[in-house]
């Protein structure tokens, strides 16, 4: 599933909140109730100072477990707090997030995208992930999905190794994607360490149990092709 890294402002929101789980067997319930009352009880048209008309499902404090308890959030942007405790506030931290734009179903497509967003590896915040819906739409809809993401440099994960693709002088002089994309690197000789980072079956060389092993050094600190151990401590960041 495709989606691009963006750097947002921190955003102040107003509505309802619930606690539950992803395995809570009426975690549904407890969601769909937030957006009934959100609609059909009148909270979204009583809030004041909304900075536009869109929608927002927003999930914060979880322990970055899918089965861990966080808290599910039915709001709206607003220009400053309401006063008056009627309304749960809470403010979007501003950060790097990745941005996935969605199109169908309100509930099936949005259901499906999570689903397959937990099975990524993204080097995720878990602090606050947020759904903006663009429309109104049931059957056609545009939802913006946003996924806090650490403050580790965006482009690593187009490397098994670490190294910074945006900082690579061959990116654009050779039109590389990147290894993680390609199966062969552009020079045409195999590089041992995507094959061994692949054969094992990780994304990147900080998942693996032998991190940093011998291999890993010996590329980043040779004398003419080394970066000095950077691609190393970028594993180590995106591994957090």
């Amino acid at each position: 599933m495709n989606y691009e890294i963006v750097t947002l402002e921190e955003k102040i929101v107003a509505g309802i909140s619930a606690r539950t789980n992803n395995t809570s067997p009426d975690m549904g319930a407890v969601i769909g109730g937030l957006w009934n009352r959100f609609y059909q009880q009148g909270v979204y048209t009583s809030i004041p100072g909304k900075a536009n008309e869109k929608a927002l499902g927003i999930y914060t404090d979880y322990a970055g477990d899918e089965k861990a308890d966080y808290t599910a959030m039915v709001a709206c942007e607003v220009t400053e707090e309401p006063q008056g405790g009627a309304y749960t506030v809470y403010r979007v931290p501003a950060g790097r997030y990745a941005k996935f734009v969605i199109h169908g179903d309100m509930v099936q497509a949005v259901g499906a995208a999570w689903q397959e967003i937990w099975r990524m590896d993204l080097p995720r915040r878990f602090q606050c992930d947020f759904e903006e819906y663009q429309d109104d739409s049931m059957e056609n809809a545009e939802i913006h999905i946003y996924v806090g993401l650490t403050d580790c440099e965006p482009d690593a994960v187009q490397s098994r190794c670490g190294i910074l693709c945006s900082q690579c002088g061959y990116r654009e002089q050779m039109d590389c994607a990147g290894c993680i994309r390609i199966q062969k690197p552009f020079w045409g000789d195999r590089c041992p360490v995507k094959a061994c980072c692949e054969e094992k079956g990780h994304a990147h060389c900080g998942q693996c149990q032998e991190f940093p092993c011998d291999l890993l050094k010996g590329m980043a600190y040779d004398e003419q092709q080394g970066d000095g151990g950077k691609r190393i401590e970028q594993c180590r960041c995106w591994r957090k």
